[in-house]
């Protein structure tokens, strides 16, 4: 299973969500996480069910959810759990699940850091590869898929691709990853 981490910044581009639904064409299954939106619980559960949705008029099967419903991600004990046999069971007829930051917090719903469910994601799920995407879809850095799993990777991507700073960063954050764009998707 494949990892897909969207950033706001992500969500934001019409012309990457738009690339992104159009260039979903690869094999393996798809766990979509996207960062909070808007800073609303609101927002948030909004842009999930539509990047569902262009999915679906796409043809990408997927389904698309609010981590707090059907508790696919949870807190226990302080910590973000998976509700993995779920997680896969919702996987097996479709390609790709996607998954906003909401969980339930003792007053209600509320925005999670997506950053700590991708790691309980990668740690209780059988994630192949993570993906992480350049702020300008366009960008040629994404073109070269290139592999981040340390602090050196990033050195002389950040002396060429500036501009990429925080794409780059959010890699390194979730190393290891692949940083590139919806059109390199599928290799």
């Amino acid at each position: 299973m494949i990892l897909l981490y969207l950033s706001e910044t992500n969500l934001r581009d019409r012309l990457f969500v738009q690339n992104l639904v159009f260039n979903f064409k690869f094999q393996e299954k798809a766990l979509i996480l996207h960062d909070a939106f808007g800073g609303t619980v609101k927002d948030t559960r909004f842009v999930t069910k539509r990047l569902s949705t262009l999915m679906s008029e796409a043809m990408v099967y997927n389904n698309g959810f609010s981590a707090d419903q059907r508790n696919l991600f949870y807190w226990e004990k302080g910590e973000i759990k998976v509700k993995t046999g779920l997680m896969e069971q919702l996987l097996a007829p479709i390609q790709a699940l996607v998954v906003g930051p909401v969980l339930k917090g003792a007053d209600g719903p509320e925005l999670a850091d997506p950053m700590a469910m991708i790691a309980a994601a990668r740690q209780q799920l059988p994630i192949s590869e993570t993906w992480v995407f350049t702020d300008n879809p366009l960008s040629p850095l994404g073109s070269k898929r290139a592999l981040i799993e340390s602090e050196a990777d990033t050195t002389p991507l950040l002396q060429v691709y500036e501009e990429e700073q925080a794409a780059i960063m959010r890699a390194l954050e979730l190393r290891p990853a692949r940083l590139l764009t919806p059109n390199s998707m599928n290799g």
